[in-house]
């Protein structure tokens, strides 16, 4: 039996210092590129397509940015140079609220509980809450389309976290909508 398929490898161009919004410090970055391979058995073997998803990965904190961020301004406001993992958790937690078509308090507070535990402390609001699900309607935005598009921006662990806090949000209504998975 012979097993084979695709899968992204990032791939590193250039490297750098920039000013990481999550080390709060200069650091050392690596500008990468997703490229889907033929795999063998599960050995990449050779690329197929083309380069997809550039992004800046910080080597100290491994968070995965724009490549935006290396025109970092002090001037910016915190919104403005969100991680991508940040980004990422915070639609993720309120695409998970709206998954079964009701807004709950109790999954209001836990996406704010799981929020700042995961992001050291940055509060998310009832209001940040409310104002993204309220964006997130507008564009249709599903949980599974949602995390296909943004995976190649998130590390493996940052992935892993992402998915445990997926399952919190949607029991803490006190019960699991077919939707919800």
């Amino acid at each position: 039996m012979i097993i084979f398929g695709t899968k992204g490898r990032s791939i590193k161009m250039d490297s750098g210092e920039f000013h990481c919004p999550n080390c709060n410090d200069n650091r050392v970055y690596n500008k990468k590129y997703v490229q889907d391979w033929f795999t063998l058995y599960f050995i990449p073997t050779f690329p197929v397509g083309g380069k997809k998803n550039e992004h800046i990965e910080c080597e100290e904190c491994s968070s995965i940015y724009h490549l935006d961020v290396i025109d970092y301004k002090s001037g910016l406001n915190d919104e403005e140079m969100t991680s991508e993992y940040e980004k990422a958790l915070q639609n993720v937690l309120c695409l998970m609220i709206i998954a079964d078509n009701k807004v709950e308090d109790e999954e209001v507070k836990t996406v704010s509980n799981i929020f700042n535990k995961l992001t050291n402390d940055k509060k998310l609001s009832k209001a940040k809450i409310n104002k993204t699900i309220s964006n997130l309607k507008k564009d249709n935005l599903v949980v599974d389309e949602y995390l296909k598009n943004i995976r190649p921006y998130l590390n493996a662990e940052h992935r892993e976290l992402i998915i445990k806090a997926m399952y919190y949000v949607a029991g803490s209504d006190g019960h699991l909508d077919d939707r919800e998975f």
